[in-house]
């Protein structure tokens, strides 16, 4: 049984996690209820195995966003039961164990607490979306209080990885209800995907991703996400895993990956990302999607797509903050299936003096080329496209067994592999489009990175570079968080 199998593989290296959730597990069982005062008939045999999973899920989701018991994170939960039948949510969740059971037990033992209330409002806000957000819930101090000190301090590595599940996935926005979520039919192209995730995220696992923030910072920007109104976004360093998602059932949209924690950060925050203690620089494609269309046309793109659009005087005055709506405005219109009369939630030209009609009028007179694929939906094909780029870049990476961290059609790695890289997404991009255009790097933070010595004995870090100077170390010696929860990581792999 996989999740029999899941624990046996991991239990040893998660001994105390484990030997928590059984311990829970057994409180449900013998747990008098609030609403009758008795106990409920105990689980047995599959029954049994899945109010452990559900346990396990709970408590890993909760405890995997803890950054000492001041700094925590709000989970979410499913509570509608059409959830649970659905394709893409883990077979062995459902509604009666994980809410009724798991989830209920917990908040009734002092496990969890229930910080929000989820929210889905059919009659939307005044742009037209859909006001949309899930319960949302966090370990308590009991549940913390498990742990000793010292683990508390290093709690998202104490955490196993969560259990394998749909690694390619299809979402079908839905104008009247909430999104249709299933799990990709089975053929030749989806498990050859599912093969290729498989080989990434064995490597992906292999090393521990962080940020180089003091306390004090990391619990603000936790606090930050949590304020985040959608309730999308979270900190949990133990999701490390990908999955595709695509926007149709045949395949042809979407496809992007996401699942990894690196994703939800704010991009000025992936300047102080580390991989095993190493600063990380990043690079992206400059005008990655007008560079296709263009180049499907047969056209030349300009040097820059998104400027030129308008007169010299109003480009000099909105400067480097309009060029950013307008790449904005310009994906908007590439991804609405139909012209947009009004502008797109978050995309708002009033500081420019503009109105909604007179940047898309003067973005489709910029790019004539091109002019007939804006409003029909060719940005979701795109996205088909930069993913399978995306999926050619990291195979190219993990081959060599060199991590690499995807952000949609960018890419982190060790700094000391950025020729690499821009080497090898510029083939990519060929092989995949037929084009290629220019590659930008953000740079690490360099001056926020607190230097490591990697002495590479007994694990890896003496891969990403030579040893760094003692003096350095001497002066830049913190023992923050981070240090400590990439300590715990090598000592659970030893």
């Amino acid at each position: 049984m996989h999740s029999q199998n899941h624990r046996f593989a991991l239990e040893g290296r998660y001994q105390r996690f484990f030997q928590i959730v059984d311990e829970i597990v057994e409180e449900i069982q013998t747990h008098r209820w609030e609403a009758t005062g008795e106990t409920k008939k105990q689980l047995r045999g599959d029954r049994l195995n899945k109010l452990r999973a559900s346990v396990e899920t709970l408590t890993r989701d909760s405890l995997g966003l803890v950054y000492q018991r001041v700094q925590k994170g709000e989970a979410s939960i499913h509570l509608d039961g059409n959830w649970y039948s659905s394709s893409a949510s883990p077979s062995e969740l459902t509604r009666s164990i994980h809410i009724q059971r798991a989830y209920q037990g917990m908040l009734e033992l002092g496990y969890l607490e229930q910080t929000k209330n989820g929210v889905y409002d059919r009659q939307g806000r005044k742009d037209g979306t859909v006001r949309s957000r899930l319960t949302r819930y966090q370990a308590t101090d009991r549940l913390i209080g498990k742990f000793t000190e010292e683990e508390q301090e290093v709690l998202p590595v104490l955490v196993p990885p969560a259990r394998e599940h749909a690694p390619i996935r299809v979402r079908i926005k839905k104008a009247d209800g909430p999104d249709e979520l299933f799990v990709a039919p089975d053929n030749s192209e989806v498990r050859r995907m599912t093969e290729n995730l498989a080989r990434i995220n064995l490597v992906l696992a292999s090393r521990w991703y962080d940020l180089q923030l003091p306390d004090q910072e990391m619990g603000e920007l936790v606090a930050r996400l949590m304020d985040d109104p959608e309730g999308a976004k979270s900190l949990s360093l133990d999701k490390r895993s990908l999955y595709r998602v695509f926007n149709d059932r045949e395949l042809t949209t979407g496809g992007r990956f996401y699942g990894g924690w690196w994703q939800n950060v704010p991009k000025a925050y992936r300047r102080v990302l580390v991989v095993n203690g190493k600063h990380m620089v990043e690079i992206d494609y400059s005008n990655l999607h007008p560079v296709i269309l263009y180049g499907e046309t047969g056209a030349v793109p300009p040097e820059d797509c998104y400027l030129g659009i308008f007169d010299s005087a109003t480009e000099a005055r909105g400067g480097s903050a309009l060029r950013s709506k307008v790449k904005s405005a310009f994906n908007a219109m590439l991804n609405a299936e139909k012209t947009l009369r009004q502008a797109p939630k978050g995309i708002n030209f009033d500081e420019f003096d503009l109105s909604w009609k007179q940047v898309s009028d003067a973005i489709l007179a910029a790019h004539e080329p091109i002019a007939h694929l804006f409003y029909s939906g060719a940005g979701k094909r795109l996205q088909r496209k930069d993913s399978d780029v995306a999926e050619r870049v990291m195979l190219d990476f993990i081959e060599r067994g060199i991590p690499i961290l995807p952000v949609h059609d960018s890419f982190l790695v060790h700094d000391g592999h950025r020729e690499l890289l821009a080497d090898r997404m510029q083939a990519a991009l060929y092989e995949v489009c037929g084009v290629a255009t220019k590659l930008k790097a953000e740079e690490p933070n360099l001056s926020r990175i607190i230097a490591r010595n990697a002495t590479g004995e007994g694990d890896d870090r003496g891969k990403f570079g030579d040893p760094t100077n003692l003096d350095i170390v001497e002066l830049l010696r913190h023992r923050d968080a981070c240090d400590k929860r990439l300590d715990a990581f090598f000592d659970l792999k030893e």
